[in-house]
C-alpha cells in the first residue's frame, strides 16, 4: 500500500510539473511578434529622425540649411567647383567603393520614397553650398571710379593746348614717399592718381613710366644702387589698362631721390622721338643724389625744344618747393602744388590735361564693353560654381539610385523616379544659377548706368563752362 501511495505522489507531482511549465512567464509575454515587430520600427524611425528637417527644395535658403552630405567630408571645394564641361560627371572610385553599404543600410530602414530621397541627399550633398552662395550674394561690382574735377574749384584760369603727342611720367618712388597723408602712404596715393592719368592722356597720346628712388634704401651703404637705379616700366607705347596697371604696381618706395637722374633719362628718351613729348613728374621731394635737377631740364629743352617738364609737388615744404618750381620753369613747363590726395588727383586731371580732350574722351570713363564682359565674369563666378557643384551632386544621387536597384534594394519604378527627381533637381541648381547670375549682372548694368550718367552730366556741365567763357566747339 505504501508502495502505491508513493506511486501516485509522484504522477501528481509529474504531472503538476508538466501543468507549470505550460504557462508562459513575463518575459516572453513581452516579446510576442507584433512587439518585436514595433520596436523594430521604432528603432527604424529613430535612425532616419536626422532626415525630417532636411529640405528638398532649391533654393538659396534651403541649400545654405542643407548640412554636408555625411560621405563628402572629403571633398575639396577646389575638386568640387572644378568644371567639367558638359561630360557626365563620374562616381569617385573611393565613394563608389563604401557607398553601397550606407545604400543597403538605408532601404533596410524605409521604402518609402521621399525618405529615400531624404537618405541620398544627407549623404551625398554637397559641403560648399554654403559658402558659394554666400560669396555669390556679396558680389558688388568694381569699375574703375572716374576722375572728374570740377574746374570751378580752381583759382586760375584753364588755358587750351594741345595733347602731346607722347607723355613721359617719372614717378617718385623714394622712401620720403612711404609717409602718411590722410591716412594712407603717399606712394599708394600717387599710383592710384598716375593710373587714372594715364588712362586719359593715353587716349591720344603714347605713354612711358619711368620709377626712380624704388632700388636699394635710404641707407648711405645703399645710395649709388639707389640714385642709378632709374627704369623704364612701362615702355613707351599704346596704353593698355592691364599692363600699364601692372607695371604701377610692380614697385615699391625705398630709396634716394635721383631727380636729375630721372630727368637726363627723360631728356635721353624724347631726343629720339619724333614730335612733342610732354614730361609729368610726380615727386614729394628734392634732389638727395647731389644731381643738378635744373640743369638737367634745361638740357632736355635743349635736346628737343618741343618738349616740356611739368611738375606736381606733393605735400613738399617751401625748400623742396622752390627747387621744383625751378625745374618746371627750366623745362618750359608748369609747377603746381597738391597738398593732400584731392589736390593731387585734381591737378592731374585739371591742370595737365585740356578740357576738350576730357570732353571729347570723357565716353572713355564709363565702363564699355569690354568692362562689361569682364565685370559680367566676375558676376557669373559663383552662380556658376553653384550649377556645377549642383549638378554634381545630382549625378552622385542618380548613380546611387541605380546601385540601389542593381542589387534589388528598391524596385524599377522607385529607380525611376529617383532618377528622374535627380535630373530635376540637377535643372533646379541651373535655374537657380541663372537667377543668381542675372540677379549679379543687374548690379553690374546698375553700377555702369550710374557711371555713366555722372560722366554725361560732368560733360554736359563742363561744356556750359565754356560756353559762359565764350569759347568755341
Amino acid at each position: 500500500m505504501k508502495r502505491y501511495s508513493l506511486f501516485l505522489l509522484l504522477i501528481t507531482s509529474l504531472v503538476l510539473s508538466a501543468c507549470s511549465n505550460d504557462e508562459p512567464d513575463e518575459e516572453v509575454i513581452a516579446e510576442t511578434p507584433e512587439k518585436v515587430d514595433v520596436k523594430k520600427e521604432e528603432t527604424k524611425q529613430s535612425k532616419l529622425d536626422h532626415l525630417k528637417n532636411i529640405s528638398l527644395e532649391v533654393t538659396e535658403e534651403s541649400l545654405i540649411a542643407l548640412k554636408p552630405g555625411s560621405m563628402m567630408g572629403d571633398l575639396s571645394y577646389e575638386k568640387d567647383i572644378e568644371d567639367i564641361g558638359f561630360n557626365t560627371p563620374e562616381l569617385d572610385p573611393e565613394l563608389k567603393n563604401k557607398l553601397p553599404a550606407k545604400l543597403e543600410e538605408l532601404s533596410n530602414q524605409t521604402d518609402d520614397l521621399e525618405t529615400i530621397k531624404k537618405g541620398l541627399v544627407s549623404l551625398l550633398a554637397s559641403p560648399h553650398y554654403k559658402e558659394i552662395i554666400e560669396n555669390a550674394s556679396a558680389y558688388e561690382p568694381h569699375f574703375e571710379e572716374p576722375f572728374l574735377p570740377d574746374p570751378t574749384t580752381a583759382e586760375d584760369e584753364e588755358e587750351e593746348r594741345e595733347a602731346s603727342e607722347k607723355a613721359i611720367i617719372l614717378l617718385d618712388a623714394s622712401s620720403s614717399m612711404l609717409q602718411q597723408s590722410d591716412g594712407r602712404a603717399k606712394m599708394e596715393i600717387a599710383k592710384d592718381a598716375v593710373k587714372s592719368f594715364a588712362k586719359t592722356i593715353g587716349q591720344s597720346s603714347e605713354v612711358s613710366l619711368v620709377v626712380y628712388g624704388h632700388k636699394g634704401s635710404d641707407s648711405d651703404a645703399d645710395k649709388g644702387a639707389s640714385c642709378s637705379g632709374i627704369e623704364e616700366v612701362y615702355p613707351m607705347g599704346k596704353y593698355a589698362k592691364e599692363e600699364f596697371h601692372g607695371a604701377v604696381d610692380s614697385f615699391e618706395s625705398k630709396g634716394w631721390t635721383p631727380l636729375a637722374g630721372a630727368i637726363q633719362k627723360a631728356g635721353e628718351m624724347s631726343s629720339s622721338y619724333d614730335g612733342n613729348t610732354t614730361i609729368y613728374i610726380v615727386s614729394d621731394g628734392a634732389e638727395t643724389c647731389d644731381g643738378d635737377p635744373v640743369q638737367a631740364s634745361k638740357d632736355l629743352v635743349a635736346m628737343n625744344a618741343d618738349s616740356s617738364v611739368n611738375i606736381i609737388g606733393f605735400d613738399v615744404d617751401a625748400k623742396t618747393e622752390n627747387q621744383l618750381k625751378a625745374v618746371a620753369d627750366a623745362g618750359n613747363g608748369e609747377y603746381f602744388k597738391a597738398d593732400n590726395p584731392d589736390e593731387l588727383k585734381n591737378t592731374i586731371q585739371y591742370e595737365w590735361l585740356p578740357s576738350t580732350l576730357d570732353l571729347a574722351f570723357a565716353f572713355t570713363m564709363a565702363p564699355d564693353g569690354w568692362d562689361m564682359v569682364a565685370e559680367y565674369k566676375v558676376a557669373e563666378k559663383y552662380p556658376l560654381e553653384l550649377w556645377t557643384v549642383g549638378r554634381k551632386e545630382a549625378h552622385r544621387i542618380i548613380d546611387a539610385a541605380a546601385i540601389m536597384s542593381e542589387n534589388g534594394w528598391i524596385t524599377d519604378e522607385q529607380y525611376s523616379v529617383l532618377r528622374d527627381w535627380g535630373f530635376e533637381r540637377s535643372e533646379a541648381m541651373k535655374e537657380l544659377h541663372y537667377s543668381m547670375s542675372k540677379t549679379n549682372r543687374e548690379k553690374a548694368d546698375t553700377e555702369s548706368k550710374e557711371i555713366r550718367q555722372r560722366v554725361d552730366d560732368w560733360v554736359e556741365k563742363m561744356k556750359e563752362l565754356k560756353k559762359e567763357r565764350g569759347d568755341t566747339w
